[in-house]
């Protein structure tokens, strides 16, 4: 008996044996597992890991830290590349300079780049693209493809033809139009229509010297927006440089102190689709890097607005710092793409173009700088914390339209439901390339979808000649133009684009021009009649969608 109670412990021992041996092997096959995923999941799933882990620094202290450190960065970045001439940053709001940061810039000693091109001539590639796509329009509805041809020949050539001078620094210099300043965002979209001709010379010429330009100002100011070379003859008043202009930011390239996420966003998704299309590299030198370090420790620094960035404007409340935000992981902007102020601080659209610009960088960096590992974990980082705030803070519910994308939050409970015209928008957000591991099949963009273009969206204005999304930069009732273009790069069924057709043909107005916005009701009274940011997004579709522009034009549905 007592023989048989041994055996049976010896038996239950080996059984426990077995179990735990049982275990182990499966927890190290589990570990296995998932190290072979983590290596060949795509990346955007891999951040989602990332920015959920416990382990990667991601709690409150963390991340303030990080921010702290990005503005001793910053400040080291930018003193790098002051020359003897120039004077040291203002980092401290004063009486005299309360919107900071701010460089003041002497008059004297200033080497100003000499203009050695306006464009009278169109570049041949661009003459070519215009004869190509004006005979199959004429050739599939003569009298209508002859409208269309004068609507894609003046769009497509607006850009260079009145907007584009060469510098004799290798740089571009292209303003917006009617306003003579350069944006970072606007000149970045104005060419993008021509990355199908990249391979031609002066192309090439035009836009490495905008993306050389472009990394220019922002060292003259990473918070700008909009810039000019020096201050111009006959100026306008916020061209005189009088104390109440200096209050806000100005010297003598910085024309708007504004800070817009999107604007260096902007710089970053035309240097990846530069190089991505050509995979030239010259323009992509040590300068430019800098460029990009700043921009990083920007967007990281504005993830905890509130208690460390030293950005200061006189337009905004709260002590010239905006109203209060919490920390998301999104990363903060002080103004829209329309250059109206933010309401929560946290633009959603912004930040999902964020998301996508540093995913391109980041392939950029790892090719071209693959040295770079701290620059690139900051990116990986930055972009898994963004990619986590749009999800955790800039997702709601909508009684009739269940969950969809806010366009802002303040990260405690204030969230803004609506959509402007100006890109990026909720509505541009897949024709940006917005993806996230939150939701694999878009579905929350396909109900803000229909939220924005529905009256539910204020900014969504129906007329009796056109319908569609406008901004609070303009009256109620005008239809922005932008906004019928991108419901056309966002949706190609045939009942979307015919109507998209129709409103535009009816929006120029006998002008053969897209305009910043229109009278839904009556198209001849519109604003901007100059605006080259409209025009060159107008080429663009028509280039996309040329064959179904082709089939509408022959049926006129």
């Amino acid at each position: 008996m007592k023989s048989i109670r041994t055996r049976i412990k010896y038996i239950r021992l080996e059984t426990i044996g077995l179990i735990i041996f049982i275990s182990l092997l499966f927890n190290i096959f589990s570990l296995n597992y998932i190290f072979q995923c983590a290596s060949s999941v795509s990346h955007d799933k891999s951040l989602l890991f990332f920015s959920n882990s416990k382990n990667v620094n991601n709690d409150l202290i963390s991340t303030i830290e990080r921010s702290r450190r990005a503005l001793e960065t910053l400040k080291v970045l930018l003193d790098s590349i002051l020359t003897s001439n120039d004077q040291p940053w203002i980092w401290l709001p004063t009486a005299e300079y309360p919107s900071v940061p701010y460089q003041p810039t002497p008059l004297s000693k200033q080497h100003i780049p000499k203009a050695i091109r306006d464009y009278k001539i169109l570049p041949n590639a661009v003459s070519n693209e215009i004869n190509r796509v004006c005979k199959r329009l004429i050739a599939t509805n003569k009298s209508a493809g002859e409208i269309w041809c004068k609507l894609f020949a003046k769009s497509y050539a607006d850009t260079i033809a009145t907007t584009t001078t060469l510098l004799d620094d290798s740089t571009t210099y292209m303003i917006t139009g009617d306003i003579d300043l350069m944006w970072l965002r606007d000149s970045s979209a104005q060419v993008h229509q021509y990355m199908s001709i990249s391979n031609d010379k002066e192309i090439q010429r035009i836009v490495e010297g905008l993306i050389r330009r472009q990394t220019e100002f922002i060292f003259c100011n990473p918070y700008g927006s909009s810039f000019r070379l020096t201050l111009r003859p006959n100026p306008p008043s916020d061209d005189s440089l009088e104390s109440v202009h200096v209050k806000k930011g100005r010297n003598i390239h910085v024309a708007m102190h504004n800070y817009e996420l999107d604007s260096l966003c902007y710089h970053l998704r035309l240097s990846y689709t530069w190089w991505k299309k050509t995979r030239q590299t010259n323009v992509f030198n040590e300068r430019w890097l800098t460029a990009v370090r700043i921009i990083i420790q920007v967007m990281i620094i504005e993830q905890h607005h509130s208690e460390i960035s030293s950005y200061r404007y006189t337009e905004l409340a709260n002590n010239d710092q905006g109203s209060r935000v919490a920390y998301t992981g999104m990363t903060w902007s002080a103004f829209r793409p329309s250059d109206d102020q933010t309401r929560f601080g946290y633009l959603i659209p912004s930040n999902m173009m964020a998301s996508v610009a540093l995913k391109g960088l980041g392939q950029m960096i790892r090719k071209l700088f693959p040295k770079e590992i701290e620059l690139l974990k900051q990116i990986d980082q930055l972009r898994a914390d963004i990619l986590s705030g749009i999800h955790t803070y800039g997702v709601v519910h909508h009684d009739k339209y269940g969950q969809i994308y806010a366009y802002e939050t303040d990260g405690f409970s204030q969230t803004l439901l609506l959509d402007d015209a100006n890109v990026p928008s909720l509505l541009s957000a897949s024709y940006l390339g917005f993806k996230t591991p939150y939701d694999p099949q878009d579905q929350l963009i396909a109900s803000t979808r229909n939220f924005i273009l529905s009256q539910a969206n204020r900014l969504f204005f129906q007329g009796k000649y056109a319908h569609g999304i406008g901004s609070h930069h303009t009256s109620p009732g005008f239809v922005w133009p932008m906004s019928i273009i991108m419901e056309g790069l966002t949706n190609d069924s045939e009942k979307n684009l015919d109507s998209v057709w129709q409103r535009l043909e009816a929006s120029h107005a006998d002008t053969f021009a897209m305009h910043e916005s229109f009278n839904s009701n009556n198209p001849k009274e519109f604003t901007r009649p100059w605006f080259a940011w409209v025009n060159s997004l107008f080429a663009e579709l028509i280039l996309v969608r040329l064959n179904e522009l082709e089939h509408w034009l022959q049926y006129r549905r």
